[in-house]
């Protein structure tokens, strides 16, 4: 028989050891619970052969979970003649553009790295990325905590907010950290409320903080009401106190800088005002162009 000729094998004979290497993503197990239902299997899985006459999945996890759901009795199956480790390497280059969060890349490099003993060198040659890149995937998963590493391996929490927000924040907020991000279990936020949350909790005095870990979708509220009723975030308003001391400090100098130098300036004094003076243009310019990439003005009033 080819490697490559596809066979039908019982699900019991299915070991899905490397399913944890993978993030569940609900939408999309429904969908192939939903194909599969109505057009049967299409593509085969991968394994390769385990001990006592099983099989070990490669890549297929998804596939053969939906089967199980459906109360399948066989799986159509690839059997590649190689090791595990040789074989999660070759399906990982074969499916590279497929959409693997970092998480899940750095899941891999652990698995080939800790258990498979492969160097990290030997780790990039195989999945064709640098030792760097290798590093850096590992890095990720060594620093994740393990109950958030479950939390994203469920889908609960997209790795985008895990990596972005909730991983920095819970370095130095172990306990309280871990109690915002599991009280915003079933909450289906997104990563931009999520990201929301995490930026108000860090700004935030101990109270406040406490708060917001107890109850991360009161504040969710009490800011999405605030912002409807026009009042600003605590970040908003000290932008809006530097903006309006720009303007007391610029009307002041309006009024002083003419008595100061045409009463009683000297050569000394306009030159070192005048050094200042190119200083604080150019600042003002930058600030200027940052307002106007915001949106804050527009373009014909920029730097007026």
């Amino acid at each position: 028989m080819s490697a490559m000729e596809a066979i039908e094998l019982n699900l019991d004979a299915l070991e899905l050891k490397y399913e944890r290497l993978s993030v569940k993503r609900g939408a999309a197990e429904r969908k192939l619970l939903t194909s599969l239902g109505e057009t049967g299997q299409q593509s085969p899985v991968i394994v390769v052969r385990g001990e006592a006459g099983r099989y070990v999945v490669i890549d297929g996890h998804k596939r053969v979970r939906a089967l199980k759901r459906l109360k399948a009795d066989v799986a159509r199956a690839v059997v590649w003649e190689l090791g595990e480790g040789e074989a999660l390497a070759a399906s990982y280059q074969l499916t590279s553009q497929g959409g693997r969060n970092a998480f899940e890349e750095g899941w891999l490099v652990a698995e080939l790295h800790r258990m498979c003993k492969w160097s990290l060198g030997e780790v990039g040659a195989r999945l064709v990325r640098s030792k760097s890149w290798v590093s850096r995937r590992l890095s990720l998963v060594e620093e994740l905590p393990d109950w958030m590493a479950e939390e994203v391996a469920q889908g609960r929490i997209g790795a985008h907010a895990a990596a972005s927000y909730l991983v920095p924040l819970t370095r130095g907020n172990g306990t309280e950290g871990r109690l915002l991000v599991e009280n915003m279990r079933g909450l289906g936020l997104t990563n931009r409320q999520i990201g929301r949350l995490c930026a108000g909790y860090r700004t935030a005095g101990r109270e406040t903080r406490r708060k917001i870990a107890a109850d991360p979708a009161l504040y969710l509220k009490a800011s999405a009401a605030a912002c409807r009723d026009g009042a600003l975030s605590e970040k908003g308003n000290r932008c809006l106190k530097s903006i309006e001391l720009i303007g007391n400090v610029s009307l002041g100098l309006t009024r002083s800088l003419p008595e100061t130098l045409h009463c009683e300036g000297t050569e000394a004094e306009k030159e070192r005002l005048g050094a200042a003076w190119a200083v604080s243009r150019e600042r003002f310019s930058q600030l200027s162009k940052t307002a106007l990439a915001v949106g804050l003005v527009g373009g014909t009033n920029a730097g007026q």
